[in-house]
């Protein structure tokens, strides 16, 4: 569908592919070819899809009615070949099998008190369920709980259903986006959503806010070139305002396209100001000039969670998505953070916001709701609750994680104490548990 998409002007192509009434044709479309073709893994294939396309409650509970009746979830096989033919992750598993973007936060201790590792990107999940051994998978579910953090939303139904099949238990999800969170756990009983959203594990520490009168740059984007980030309409709303606004754009090659093109793409719409644009920044050059912004631009109609967008709150910028974006914190914008801004009338609204940026509190709001501290609090109460109601020991809180962008310790003291745990996983399973997977976790 996409490729016939592309074939028709942008504007349109947008539209239609956020269109919930298409997605809901294709979603009981894709559930008549399951019910017709040959074969588990071809039928998982075009049901797992179909949920993907869906964001029906009702739609969920009735597929995985179906797969629950038809003993899906007990064989492992039927998901390892539809996740392996789907292509989706050719390019992750053709350069390593090894996770990353994962951390420990727990080590297993004595009289069966379980550890805790945290995975984010589906493709680790694949990696950790295809990598290991019948028998190495239930070692490693004797003694951890998982959370298993998704990038994008929907997300992979494929991947989480090759999950179930292959840990008993109960499996911690952390959805993308609060509306995703209730067809997650419809998707299978033993699966729980976390409250929190990947975004939601920026460190205090991360950014050095500047004063707001001090502030130097006006529009700030940080986003990668992809299509979904959809410059376009950012460049077509910048040609509707003032032309000495100062913009910045921060972003990195993606679906072959560079700063090239989207220098190109802003002279086509007309871009009246002189627009900074910077690739492939480290990410403490990315939260300077974050902490130097005053308003902060996310133009994505759907993704994941968006890291970006918290980043920005915590680095005191006011934040503007679009109203009806499919995106996590988008819940997060509210007089105090910034403004939802209003199909057909972002650069009224981008304006009007920033004339009122200075009043607000995007900071002080993040701290209370959407930081590292009270998401470590749900995390650890959430685990440890589980645990006693499961009559298993509880002597070791988890450690402190921090997204910079990807998961790390906040703490040096806390991955020392945690090294030995990676060393022995390394040890027993060094196709899956790089040597170096403590240090470079987030890169």
């Amino acid at each position: 569908m996409s490729r016939l998409l592309r074939l028709l002007p942008e504007r349109l192509q947008d539209d239609l592919m956020h269109s919930r009434t298409l997605r809901s044709i294709c979603a009981r479309a894709a559930v008549v070819v399951a019910g017709v073709v040959p074969g588990h893994q071809r039928k998982l294939r075009w049901l797992t899809r179909a949920l993907e396309m869906s964001g029906s409650l009702a739609f969920h509970q009735s597929i995985a009615s179906r797969l629950l009746q038809q003993g899906f979830f007990d064989q492992r096989a039927p998901w390892v070949e539809t996740v392996k033919s789907s292509g989706r992750y050719r390019e992750h598993f053709g350069r390593r099998s090894t996770l990353n973007r994962s951390v420990i936060l727990k080590a297993p201790g004595a009289d069966g008190e379980k550890g805790l590792l945290l995975m984010t990107f589906e493709y680790n999940w694949a990696r950790l369920c295809l990598g290991l051994s019948e028998e190495e998978l239930a070692w490693m579910a004797a003694n951890f709980n998982f959370v298993f953090s998704a990038s994008w939303s929907p997300t992979d139904y494929a991947v989480l259903g090759l999950v179930v099949a292959c840990f008993p238990g109960t499996l911690f999800v952390q959805s993308c986006n609060y509306a995703e969170r209730q067809l997650i756990e419809a998707f299978h009983p033993r699966l729980r959503c976390l409250e929190t959203l990947p975004c939601d594990w920026i460190s205090p520490g991360s950014h050095n806010p500047k004063p707001f009168a001090e502030r130097s740059i006006d529009l700030l984007m940080v986003a990668n070139w992809g299509r979904f980030k959809r410059h376009w309409e950012f460049f077509e709303t910048l040609a509707q305002l003032p032309a000495d606004l100062k913009v910045h754009l921060i972003g990195q090659p993606a679906e072959g396209r560079d700063s090239n093109f989207i220098r190109q793409l802003a002279r086509q719409k007309g871009v009246p100001q002189q627009l900074t644009i910077h690739e492939r920044l480290p990410i403490h050059e990315v939260a300077a000039l974050q902490s130097d912004a005053r308003v902060s631009v996310i133009m994505s109609r759907r993704e994941g969670c968006c890291v970006a967008a918290v980043e920005s709150l915590m680095a005191g910028c006011a934040l503007a998505m679009r109203d009806d974006a499919h995106v996590g914190p988008v819940e997060y914008i509210n007089s105090r953070t910034g403004v939802r801004l209003r199909p057909g009338h972002l650069a009224e609204d981008l304006q009007n916001l920033l004339q009122r940026a200075p009043q607000t509190e995007p900071r002080e709001w993040c701290l209370q709701n959407a930081s590292g501290d009270p998401s470590w609090q749900k995390l650890n109460r959430l685990i440890r609750e589980h645990e006693i109601a499961n009559a298993r020991p509880w002597t070791q809180d988890l450690a402190v994680p921090s997204w910079r962008p990807h998961p790390t310790f906040r703490l040096v003291e806390e991955q020392q104490r945690l090294r030995p745990i990676y060393q022995e996983l390394h040890s027993k399973f060094p196709r899956v548990f790089a040597e170096d997977l403590a240090e470079n976790s987030w890169k």
